[in-house]
């Protein structure tokens, strides 16, 4: 490809909520090797922080937080932007319960994706390009 036709593409910026640390970090790590602007939250107060600050093109939610759950998280996330006048942000939930009173509310709320912890590699990666694509 010649000079004259490259083309700069900006990182792909993933806001990540989860209240366990060591999820945190591994998020951090895992979505900053695979080329991604990752920023981490501890919960949806900080979450929110971080959306006023900039735009992000996927949101990745824990669901059983203290505080906001995952769900409310969401939901104030969409608030927001569509407060803002942004476009709506593509969400991912992670979470440890296959608990299908959550699995169907967040389907209720037209979340596209719910991933199990612990998640394969290769799924969670998937997952993330399938919403970034949207």
């Amino acid at each position: 490809m010649n000079a004259g036709h490259e083309v700069h593409h900006r990182k792909k910026r993933i806001l990540a909520v989860d209240d366990d640390g060591l999820v945190r970090k591994s998020l951090e790590i895992l979505l900053r090797e695979a080329g991604y602007e990752a920023s981490v939250a501890s919960g949806g107060q900080e979450a929110l922080g971080y959306l006023v600050q900039r735009h992000f093109d996927l949101l990745i939610t824990d669901i059983r937080m203290p505080g906001m759950d995952g769900l409310q998280v969401i939901q104030a996330v969409r608030d927001y932007t569509r407060e803002m006048k942004r476009e709506p942000i593509p969400e991912i939930v992670l979470t440890a319960y296959n608990d299908e009173h959550v699995r169907a509310s967040a389907e209720r709320l037209g979340v596209r994706e719910f991933l199990l912890k612990p998640f394969k590699m290769d799924e969670f990666l998937k997952a993330l390009e399938r919403n970034l694509s949207r």
